[in-house]
């Protein structure tokens, strides 16, 4: 979990209220759910597809259900570096973290 200067509880309310502000979370739920299922490159591929909004409300429900918005990259390293940190090689990898 990255640090911030909010505490955790402030950070879990800010996120409670995103949820509820979100009209169609009851689907988005589905859809993680279905994203989790699927292979990953099945799974990136429709992640790349969405619009940006839809991939928030992924992120903020992923984080509350398990702890992580990044979830749906935790079986693929290359992919969550791809999609996530936009290295599409090692050496791109390397220049940002330690950029970081």
């Amino acid at each position: 979990m990255v640090p911030t200067a909010a505490p955790s509880r402030t950070r879990l309310a800010g996120l409670c209220r995103r949820v509820v502000g979100v009209p169609e979370w009851e689907i988005r739920s589905k859809q993680l759910e279905r994203l989790a299922a699927a292979p990953v490159p099945e799974r990136r591929a429709t992640l790349a597809r969405y619009d940006d909004a839809v991939v928030v409300d992924l992120l903020v429900l992923s984080y509350l259900r398990h702890g992580t918005p990044y979830w749906l990259w935790c079986d693929t390293l290359a992919g969550f570096a791809e999609d996530i940190l936009g290295a599409i090689t090692w050496a791109q990898l390397h220049r940002r973290l330690d950029a970081a």
